[in-house]
């Protein structure tokens, strides 16, 4: 249950900063906010990447 209340905190907070990324380069908000949606599935894609690549390290090291 944790997790998923972090989960569910942490895609708005990235949709949040993408906008104000995204936001800089263009000139409607429809443009906007489809350029943020799609940033945002990148950045959790490589979220995902690195959490996964961090649990193996710690099989790696420290063992199960």
């Amino acid at each position: 249950m944790n997790l998923l209340l972090r989960i569910a905190v942490y895609v708005p907070v990235l949709f949040l900063i993408a906008i104000v990324i995204v936001g800089q380069h263009h000139a409607t908000a429809a443009d906007t906010v489809r350029a943020a949606v799609r940033r945002t599935g990148r950045w959790l894609v490589w979220s995902l990447l690195l959490v996964l690549c961090m649990l193996v390290l710690e099989l790696l090291f420290i063992g199960w």
